[in-house]
């Protein structure tokens, strides 16, 4: 009997030292975001971890905040993708807030863990979402195309905005950067799926002209 009362005292104290240790995560998330940052080298890789699970906040400085990226334009688009190349977490994390929200660095920088995790959280799930849909698109080069230097037509961000202009005669590039990247997307994937059914067109055509010889 004294054996059990001993061992349910223990338990007693573990729960506590728990829910203390649990206070203490839960405090943590509302500091300061740079506070918090100097905070995580002394972070479980188990923590750290979860704060993966933070959701966006509706509100962030008082200003709406997206829940996802969709209807962001390109020209915000391209500017994530630039202010996720820090290797500095601190920087990245507040340049991607900054851009999504409009709210300074150093200000992002000052507000609360939780909020800003929250929103960095979204953002990096919704540039991987969206750099698989562009990267489907992204055919196969025969060994022709290869050997007459394909690759070397591949002009990055530019190639792809004057693409664009051309295909919807659109004479200034900045307008393009104002376009919802969705929109630009689906142009890329009609053209993408009108380029694959061409293809196959044509190889069904020389397989018929080869049976007839």
């Amino acid at each position: 009997m004294n054996i059990n009362k001993k061992i349910q005292r223990i338990q007693t104290r573990r729960n506590r030292n728990h829910e203390r240790i649990d206070k203490m995560r839960r405090e943590r998330l509302y500091l300061p975001f740079a506070q918090f940052v100097m905070l995580m080298p002394y972070m479980t890789e188990q923590s750290i971890k979860s704060l993966e699970l933070i959701p966006p906040p509706r509100k962030f400085n008082k200003r709406d905040v997206p829940q996802d990226l969709q209807m962001v334009t390109f020209g915000v688009l391209t500017q994530l993708q630039e202010a996720g190349k820090s290797n500095d977490y601190l920087v990245t994390c507040c340049r991607l807030v900054s851009v999504l929200t409009g709210v300074k660095e150093d200000v992002v920088a000052s507000r609360k863990a939780y909020d800003v995790l929250g929103i960095v959280n979204m953002v990096q799930s919704e540039m991987e979402r969206i750099g698989k849909l562009f990267q489907s698109l992204q055919t196969d080069k025969t060994s022709d195309e290869l050997a007459a230097g394909i690759d070397k037509l591949e002009f990055g961000t530019f190639g792809l905005v004057d693409w664009y202009a051309k295909r919807m005669g659109i004479i200034d590039h900045e307008e393009v950067f104002n376009t919802p990247w969705a929109r630009i997307y689906q142009c890329m994937k009609i053209d993408h799926e009108q380029g694959e059914f061409e293809k196959r067109y044509r190889k069904i055509i020389e397989n018929r002209s080869k049976l007839k010889k």
